[in-house]
């Protein structure tokens, strides 16, 4: 981690699952100069939160070319927003995890972002029937067309988060439940090894990949390797 000593990184969605566990674990070790969290709102956090010491900033996705500051230094940036259709609606879903993720996506690229980070979900494609996978497929291919040195692409299974699970999780996990007690990696991860695995792949910087894609299995491998 020593590569990313002197870096700035910007986290976008981090008081989603991912950006929730990815924000908590940065904060924790430390292994950037600063880190930004880049939100719509300021959040209260308690005393003892590891991220109570890193700089929030608030910025207006609609309009997110007069919001350039915040990712202005940062050579790393990690992109965890997203919603679903069920909370927002088709329009209120396709507008943040299409039309503001590739905003973001942009800006970084603008302000020399050198190696950025997504979380997409399994079965990602932008010919996908699905809106869901087919807006992760098409932002997937978008970014990666963007020019940026490196960019990662993490597609998480079901995510599991103790205690904070959605109805659909919860169901979806009981009905997995015989295939996952065979095969743990295939269809399900804790939020926790997502932020590992983020944070793992983050060591590679100044390295000559371009473009990576992790599968469920090749993200809980990735987690194993951060102590």
């Amino acid at each position: 981690m020593d590569s990313l000593k002197n870096q700035k990184a910007f986290v976008v969605g981090w008081t989603g699952a991912c950006g929730e566990a990815l924000s908590i674990e940065l904060a924790k070790r430390e292994i950037f100069k600063e880190v930004i969290l880049v939100g719509r709102r300021q959040v209260e956090l308690a005393a003892d939160d590891p991220r109570s010491k890193l700089e929030q900033v608030i910025v207006d996705f609609e309009d997110l070319e007069k919001n350039t500051e915040p990712f202005k230094g940062c050579s790393v940036g990690y992109v965890t927003m997203g919603t679903t259709r069920r909370q927002v609606g088709a329009a209120g879903f396709v507008k943040v995890d299409y039309e503001y993720t590739i905003a973001v996506a942009k800006l970084a690229k603008d302000v020399g972002c050198k190696q950025l980070h997504y979380v997409s979900s399994q079965g990602a494609n932008k010919d996908s029937c699905f809106l869901y996978t087919e807006i992760k497929g098409k932002v997937e291919h978008e970014m990666s067309q963007l020019g940026i040195e490196q960019i990662f692409i993490y597609r998480p299974a079901l995510l599991i988060r103790p205690g904070k699970e959605r109805i659909g999780e919860k169901v979806a996990y009981c009905i997995l439940k015989p295939i996952t007690a065979f095969k743990p990696t295939w269809n399900q991860i804790e939020v926790e090894n997502v932020a590992k695995s983020i944070i793992a792949k983050s060591a590679e910087f100044d390295q000559e990949i371009k473009c990576e894609i992790l599968s469920n299995s090749q993200m809980h491998v990735a987690a194993q390797t951060l102590c």
